[in-house]
């Protein structure tokens, strides 16, 4: 069991039960609710990395 997670319920029933299916593109997810049957699409969006400098002199870079 997830202790330190948030448990996701459907906005509209309150319902806890899903089902997961693939949408049109490879990367897309399709969850729905098996109360009320609604549905939610779930993408991955590209990551944002941040890069910022600690102590000493070396610093990351492109050679």
């Amino acid at each position: 069991m997830l202790t330190d997670q948030k448990q996701m319920r459907c906005g509209g029933c309150g319902g806890e039960t899903f089902k997961v299916f693939t949408a049109d593109r490879s990367v897309r997810l399709v969850v729905q609710c098996q109360g009320c049957m609604s549905t939610s699409f779930i993408e991955p969006q590209p990551a944002k990395l941040q890069i910022e400098w600690g102590e000493g002199d070396g610093r990351i870079t492109v050679f």
